[in-house]
């Protein structure tokens, strides 16, 4: 059986300031880093880890590299391309693109950027190139929130609309089991947890 681990990168000074930041490579500021820390701690005591992928933005490598092994990227990871809206403020956006909005922003298809709905449709994609249904033993991803909750959808074969129910903060751990058989769910057994960061 196959754990695949997904970590998201730890705190930026754009996730402080509520920025988008979308494709924008920002780094982890020191907080982040800390977490990045705790988060690869704990999860190299608690797994046995044998491949490790990430994002190939800096906050996400910084953190993957922790694990002191080869990294595999792929651009099907990157977060959502934000378009108009990358290096804005969340309230810039309520303010100036609320003839758009009809709800949360972050339920919302960014103007010139990428559809919400083709983050499940990346995470099947890189299901394939991972070959994550075949491998053996635990499997580390580093990733974005947006971009994760559209592989945990792929994943788990859930409606596109439940990544709005899903919440992944900063450095949390979510395990999926991934089932060999096709005829079998994988099984989603932790989502966001966040008790080592304490």
């Amino acid at each position: 059986m196959t754990r695949l681990i997904l970590i998201r990168h730890g705190e930026t000074n754009w996730n402080v300031e509520r920025r988008k930041q979308g494709r924008n490579d920002q780094p982890l500021n020191e907080t982040g880093a800390d977490q990045a820390k705790l988060a690869a701690q704990y999860v190299k005591s608690s797994y046995d880890i044998r491949k490790v992928w990430s994002s190939p933005l800096q906050r996400c490598s910084a953190t993957a590299a922790l694990f002191d092994m080869p990294v595999s990227t792929s651009d099907h990871l990157l977060e959502i391309d934000y378009g108009e809206w990358e290096g804005l403020l969340t309230s810039e956006i309520e303010q100036n693109f609320s003839h758009l909005l009809n709800g949360h922003v972050d339920q919302m298809d960014p103007p010139g950027g990428e559809m919400r709905s083709n983050l499940p449709v990346r995470g099947h994609y890189w299901i394939d190139e991972s070959q994550i249904e075949e491998q053996e033993g635990d499997v580390v991803l580093v990733g974005h929130g947006g971009a994760m909750k559209g592989l945990l959808v792929a994943l788990l074969n859930l409606p596109d609309e439940a990544m709005d129910t899903l919440v992944i903060d900063n450095c949390s751990v979510s395990v999926v089991e991934i089932n060999p058989n096709v005829k079998s769910p994988n099984r989603l057994v932790a989502l966001n947890h966040t008790a080592h960061l304490n």
